[in-house]
């Protein structure tokens, strides 16, 4: 191009751009340099307990009322080592123990169950003769799981906390008090009469001074067991005027419904095992619970049963006539309750089962206890003679006590094993309650009871005594405590170092009575060889030497309306000179225990554990 047509290409480029053109082509300025970074403030010494502040939480039903968190009627659910088809002992869920009687004599039909705990309550009909409805369950102040040590049934059971346990009640006119009275076989194989210490309008069930004064006697060595899990019913099976007792039972293979027939009076029924009968076989049905019903309205009492696999099982009476003295005639097995697909009903697992006609169309309907701890009915839409059962559905109440949101890290332990009536441990935050002014962060954590909602039974008020010489300030396990002792617990989260000194803190308001925080750290090693010793027949022995210290710091608090700080601090050491030179403990818990007295209630929050 020549010279002058670059110039003026040139030119016209620099005259078309604007100002902002031109200063787009200034070259930008150097950025600042950025300031340093501050150095990251130092973390602040860890705190060896873990959800101290309590901030995170599980949900746990508060079956006090009766009614679950999802709006059904519900009991405690739980397990109980039984013999199962593998001929093993294994822990086995049980189911609500159901029956069903007119317990406020208003003319409507209502449900008392029992729990596996042992937790008695009455649902009363608040609904119609033909109209049922259940609202709440009133709880009842009886507690009988459990066994004191001088208890003559806990001489020859290892574990005391479970012998009274999975209660199965029958409701029954057989002491002829003008009221309704209670039949509980348990775990242990005894029979109990609860006799209803109120009126025949406002039941009252009240707890005895001695449980074992209430064992029916069925064997004339009250040592001898000839069953377990007894599960009670009555009839007067000889037409004798006396009511007669039924008995299934929970053995596997050898399980029968027993007939045990009144020798005594009305008001004094007396059992003795040599007037003992089968009156059905089991034939391999296990966990057995017994109902009279006329099932076929030939006028004869017939058998249902409920068993293991949660199956109903109907034994018809021929009818034979027999007399004092002879065999019983044996009650066979007829059929499976069907469903309306022709398959047996099934309630998913052990099941108890009681009859009553909730609807008032003259046919008995099926109530049924699931291992669920719910309650189950399936309505005869069939005839006296030929009945039929709709598909079972599961009873719904009103809405009872919110559920409990238990600590994360922690064992609680408020009493529920040991009949402290109404009591609770939950979680509460800020956003569900905008006075709780927590020591810190947003959540703390309280115990305290429930109110109750008993609308015919008075409201529970006796709370079970510690057994024995319970001493709060050293104890191994809650289950001789008194019912109103709570405690929370920590273990096997952190280790202490040897020799170095931590500081404990905690918060806490409110009123409690012996409240006590036990940290306890362990050392234990091998403090040499092994020493083989040979024996006969080349057996061989091994004995360890070991060095084994166990350590207990206590701290006592009594707080008052406002948060209160409990401190305390701990040097970590042992005095066994096989451990001088151990560098940290094998392991270490916290316990946190107090008892609540009548109106009181527990906040804690913030708990600590730091190394200095």
């Amino acid at each position: 191009m020549p010279c002058s047509l670059k110039f003026l290409a040139l030119s016209v480029l620099v005259g078309g751009m604007s100002s902002a053109g031109l200063l787009a082509q200034t070259p930008a300025p150097k950025p600042a340099t950025p300031p340093a970074p501050k150095p990251a403030t130092p973390a602040g010494p860890k705190n060896l307990v873990g959800n101290g502040g309590m901030e995170t939480s599980f949900r746990r039903e508060n079956l006090w009322d009766g009614v679950d968190a999802a709006g059904y009627l519900s009991g405690e659910r739980g397990a109980l080592p039984v013999l199962t088809t593998s001929g093993s002992i294994a822990e086995t869920s049980m189911p609500l123990s159901v029956s069903t009687a007119d317990m406020n004599n208003d003319g409507r039909l209502d449900i008392v169950t029992m729990d596996v705990l042992g937790y008695l309550r009455i649902f009363f009909n608040a609904g119609t003769p033909k109209e049922p409805k259940f609202e709440l369950g009133d709880l009842a102040g009886v507690f009988l799981s459990r066994v004191a040590a001088n208890d003559p049934i806990a001489t020859d059971v290892p574990t005391r906390g479970l012998i009274r346990r999975g209660g199965r009640l029958h409701a029954t006119t057989m002491f002829q008090t003008g009221k309704v009275d209670l039949l509980i076989g348990n775990y242990s194989g005894e029979v109990l009469s609860l006799f209803n210490a109120g009126s025949i309008q406002t039941p009252d069930f009240k707890q005895p001074a001695d449980v074992s004064k209430l064992v029916i006697p069925t064997a004339k060595d009250p040592t001898r067991k000839w069953g377990n899990l007894f599960s009670p019913a009555v009839w007067d099976w000889n037409t004798d005027g006396r009511e007669d007792l039924l008995l299934g039972e929970g053995s596997f293979s050898a399980n029968n419904i027993h007939l045990l027939l009144n020798t005594g009076g009305g008001v004094r029924p007396v059992f003795d095992e040599t007037n003992r009968h089968v009156l059905a076989f089991g034939d391999g049905l296990e966990q057995l619970s017994p109902t009279v019903v006329d099932y076929n309205g030939d006028g004869k009492p017939d058998l249902l049963v409920s068993e293991r696999t949660g199956k109903v099982a109907v034994y018809l009476n021929k009818g034979a006539a027999w007399k004092t003295g002879e065999k019983v005639p044996e009650i066979p097995f007829a059929s499976f309750i069907s469903s309306a697909s022709g398959s047996p009903l099934t309630f998913g697992g052990i099941c108890t089962v009681a009859t009553a006609d909730l609807n008032g169309d003259g046919l008995f309907d099926l109530v049924v206890g699931k291992t669920n701890g719910r309650i189950a009915l399936a309505m005869n839409a069939g005839s006296k003679t030929e009945p039929k059962f709709q598909a079972p559905t599961e009873i719904k109440g009103t809405v009872g006590t919110a559920p409990m949101n238990m600590p994360s890290g922690w064992e609680v332990d408020y009493g529920l094993l040991r009949g402290n009536f109404l009591a609770y441990a939950t979680v509460i935050k800020v956003a569900d309650d905008p006075n709780l002014q927590p020591a810190e962060g947003k959540a703390a954590l309280k115990f305290g009871y429930s109110p109750s909602h008993n609308k015919f039974l008075p409201q529970p008020t006796t709370y079970l005594p510690a057994i024995g010489n319970f001493n709060p300030e050293n104890f191994t396990t809650t289950a001789d405590a008194p019912a109103r002792f709570f405690t929370m617990v920590q273990t096997g989260r952190f280790r202490f170092k040897v020799g170095s000194t931590y500081s404990f803190s905690m918060k806490v308001r409110g009123k409690v009575a012996d409240g006590i925080v036990a940290i306890e750290y362990v050392g234990d090693r091998e403090s040499g060889p092994a020493r083989i010793t040979r024996g006969d027949r080349d057996s061989v022995t091994k004995q360890v030497n070991r060095a084994r210290e166990q350590k207990r710091e206590i701290v006592k608090f009594s707080p008052g309306p406002n948060w209160t700080s409990v401190s305390k601090d701990l040097r970590i050491a042992f005095t066994d000179k096989d451990l001088a030179d151990l560098k940290e403990t094998t392991s270490a818990s916290i316990s946190i225990s107090f008892s609540i007295p009548p109106g009181g209630d527990l906040f804690i929050d913030d708990v600590q554990l730091i190394e200095k």
